[in-house]
């Protein structure tokens, strides 16, 4: 196998590899199913027939008892209590996806049971995450004798006992991270409560209101699945124990298209309602109700989702649609100006980046951050600063390898307000304080050891050829889903394979799809910069990927998502041109130019030092560099000699191979030229040379470039003489093979150069570089 030439980003590992072959056969057996199903399951620690069952069939009876929540006896008594009397009780949520479905998961079922309940959800803007004084003063001088949070609570201590001293309960249920005081709360129903007994911690807030709710009405809210499995995808939490089966049978829910709004959401995204998975929810349905919060306010997200009115439905539904396209461009238009700042010289060398910005839309920050970090595999915090306001709020992001959480919360001094986990966080700081923080973060980075060039890991299931992937794999597939954290949808090894078709995609061609065969398409989104290395002659890949369906009007096809991809050799880019111009030297890399006038003109177009002579070339190791070839060799040997050792072998090699004046065009001179010329110079007394050369050339019927070397042959042999500017012919000269001259034969290892490089189609120069490539 060749040597990688483009590198993956990820660490690929397989899993299979570590699989008991002899589960992977009994599994195929004893359940009548592909080896790769059977590997699969062994992955995820299934060892028998009866365990793969349980795990394809998710049931119910993997959903454990709401009453084993911690205070879950004191919330139902409370609520019941509130009901009975008739007092307001208000839900208090969260502005996300997550915090919307717990909205409506908690408000439909008290309303159900007869409540006088209303539902708040906090503005993003005015009111910040959790508990808001100015928003519970509100609340409660608007009549609320009981305060029910979703999705949020446990960080509210001060706030929410301020409430209680104004004679108002309040009902905590919440996922997040416990603080190391908690408020005095009627309850606090959440999955971690320390000392609880609960057998499952990851519930997202959505998970632990449905728990709620069940106990609250004493009977399973099977209606309310469609609202859970959105709220717990869209929170990214471990799809594992009863999780799996909760979002499982949600998404069954989900598919008959019950609710109104709901209905007409996935049908605005292009939803296949009938057919959705986890991942559509993931990637469209989810994003579409977070960016109510984003951009707009997310009380509109629990009316679309509890409405009963079709009309109405549809009028939110294209309410949130309208919402995620200002949230699409307002990432697409910061994605400009942030990949700019994160691919500047000084933040090619940090590790860590800090990148800031006048009027960014400060409710995508998070969705900029991510997005860059993605790109650049670094942890990235990403700040908007508004004209009217000296504090920038920013959203961070981060990878394994560096805690960003434990980073940040050594200089909480730089910030007037911060929080997060290791993975994310939000905060604001002074403007002036964004070069101490970006200092700090670098020295935090070496303090954990983080270099950000650390390849993250990536699981790789196991490997498939290209005729294995069809729609019926896809199908058995589904089988092991949903997927999430916990149970990873499968990613799959393709080695060897060779891209066509290559094109880019998108308004901007920032995506990128291309064939494996003519049946199966690859699709890679932001990866359109990969077209030209992939379009390379003759271009081998391996690449990681995972299946999914493409539906385009009414018609199905499996197709790949690509995840990530490694080009083996060297890849040969044809760009072969008569007209240069700036935009040839934008490429980085080193720039071989064997023309030493062209290397002065192009040089003033570089960086120092990258336009190179060939002498030059030939001391310097093009490992894993770019080199373009930008004018033609004199000759097929001065080229094969760049690479004379293992370790030259360039990345990629883009050919240009400039050329003003052919000779391939202009033709070798043939005996019978020779002979003619010959003749003519016997009968002339004289010629003057080169004024008189247009002259001669018209009248042989040979062109000026052909007729020039013939003259230097002849003058090599001693066949004409020039003196003054006069020509003559030498008397009594020896016969001799014109073709052995020196100067015919540097003719012709041009000739033969430009026959090769410049005059033969795209495969068969890439063929002849990669044979030069080889053969050292």
């Amino acid at each position: 196998m060749g040597k990688k030439m483009i590198e993956a980003r990820y660490n690929w590992q397989d899993q299979s590899a570590k699989v008991d072959q002899q589960v992977v056969q009994t599994l195929q057996d004893e359940l009548a199913i592909s080896k790769t199903m059977a590997v699969l399951l062994a992955e995820r620690g299934i060892a028998d027939a009866q365990a793969a069952r349980d795990f394809l069939k998710p049931s119910l009876s993997a959903v454990h008892d709401p009453r084993l929540l911690h205070d879950m006896d004191q919330a139902v008594e409370r609520i019941e209590t509130a009901v009975a009397n008739g007092e307001k009780i208000t839900v208090y949520g969260d502005y996300d996806a997550d915090g919307i479905t717990s909205t409506a998961v908690m408000y439909e079922a008290l309303t159900g049971i007869g409540a006088d309940v209303d539902y708040y959800v906090p503005d993003r803007f005015k009111d910040g995450y959790g508990p808001n004084k100015a928003a519970y003063d509100r609340i409660i001088a608007n009549g609320t004798k009981l305060i029910v949070t979703v999705d949020n609570g446990v960080s509210g201590k001060q706030v929410i006992e301020s409430a209680i001293a104004q004679g108002v309960d309040v009902v905590i249920t919440d996922h997040h991270e416990l603080p190391a005081e908690l408020p005095k709360a009627t309850a606090i129903v959440h999955p971690r409560y320390p000392g609880s007994s609960y057998p499952f911690p990851d519930l997202s807030g959505v998970g632990v209101a449905f728990k709620l709710v069940w106990a609250l009405q004493e009977e399973f809210p099977e209606e309310m699945l469609d609202l859970l499995a959105i709220g717990e995808i869209a929170d990214v939490v471990s799809v594992t124990d009863e999780n799996r089966a909760l979002i499982s049978l949600g998404i069954q829910e989900l598919r008959q298209g019950m609710r109104p709004g709901l209905h007409a959401l996935i049908s605005l995204a292009g939803v296949n309602e009938s057919q959705l998975t986890d991942q559509e929810i993931g990637f469209t349905v989810a994003p579409r109700l977070n960016a109510l919060g984003r951009v707009a306010n997310a009380n509109a997200g629990v009316e679309l989702l509890t409405t009963l009115d079709e009309n109405r439905g549809r009028e939110l539904a294209e309410q949130v649609e309208a919402a995620n396209q200002e949230r699409r461009q307002l990432v697409d238009d910061i994605m400009t100006a942030a990949k700019k700042q994160a691919l500047s010289p000084a933040n090619q060398q940090r590790p860590v980046l800090v990148l800031a910005g006048h009027s960014w839309h400060q409710g995508v920050l998070g969705i900029v951050a991510s997005r860059i970090m993605d790109d650049t595999g670094k942890p990235t915090i990403v700040a908007g600063i508004n004209e009217d306001e000296e504090v920038a709020k920013a959203s961070g992001r981060s990878l394994p390898g560096f805690n960003l959480f434990q980073a940040l919360d050594q200089h909480r001094d730089l910030f007037t307000a911060f929080g997060g986990h290791p993975a994310a966080c939000g905060l604001s700081l002074p403007e002036e304080q964004l070069g101490a923080l970006q200092e700090a973060l670098v020295a935090e980075a070496a303090e954990q050891g983080f270099t950000g060039k650390q390849k993250q890991p990536l699981a790789v299931a196991t490997g498939l050829a290209v005729g294995d992937v069809t729609e019926q794999l896809y199908q058995q597939l589904q089988q092991l889903g949903p997927f999430g954290p916990g149970n990873d949808q499968p990613v799959f090894l393709f080695r060897d394979v060779q891209p066509t078709n290559v094109k880019t995609m998108g308004k901007d061609n920032s995506h990128l799809k291309f064939n494996l065969s003519p049946q199966l398409a690859v699709v890679a989104f932001n990866q359109g910069n990969l077209a030209p290395l992939l379009a390379g002659q003759g271009t081998t890949v391996d690449m990681v990927a995972k299946l999914s369906i493409n539906e385009w009007q009414g018609k199905r096809q499996v197709q790949l998502m690509l995840e990530d991809i490694q080009i083996m050799g060297t890849v040969i880019l044809d760009r072969r041109t008569n007209h240069l111009t700036p935009h040839h030297f934008e490429m980085p890399g080193y720039y071989l130019v064997y023309s030493d006038r062209l290397r002065q003109n192009i040089a003033p177009h570089l960086p120092a030092g990258t336009a190179i002579s060939p002498v030059e070339a030939g001391k310097i190791d093009f490992a894993n560099e770019r080199l373009t070839v930008v004018d033609c060799p004199a000759d097929l040997a001065a080229f094969k000699a760049l690479f004379a050792n293992d370790s030259a072998a360039p990345a990629i090699i883009r050919l240009l191979l400039y050329e003003a004046n052919s000779i391939y065009l202009a033709g070798l001179p043939t005996r019978t030229d020779f002979a003619s010329l010959y003749r003519f110079l016997a009968q002339q007394a004289s010629i003057q040379w080169p004024q008189q050369r247009s002259a001669v050339s018209r009248y042989l019927r040979i062109n000026e470039v052909r007729l020039n070397l013939m003259i230097s042959v002849f003058s090599e042999v001693g066949f004409v003489t020039i003196k003054d500017g006069v020509l003559n012919l030498v008397a009594d000269v020896q016969k001799t093979d014109l073709k052995q001259t020196d100067h015919y034969q540097a003719r012709l290892a041009q000739y033969q150069a430009e026959q090769t490089l410049l005059f033969s189609d795209a495969g068969t120069v890439a063929e002849w570089v990669s044979q030069c490539l080889k053969k050292n």
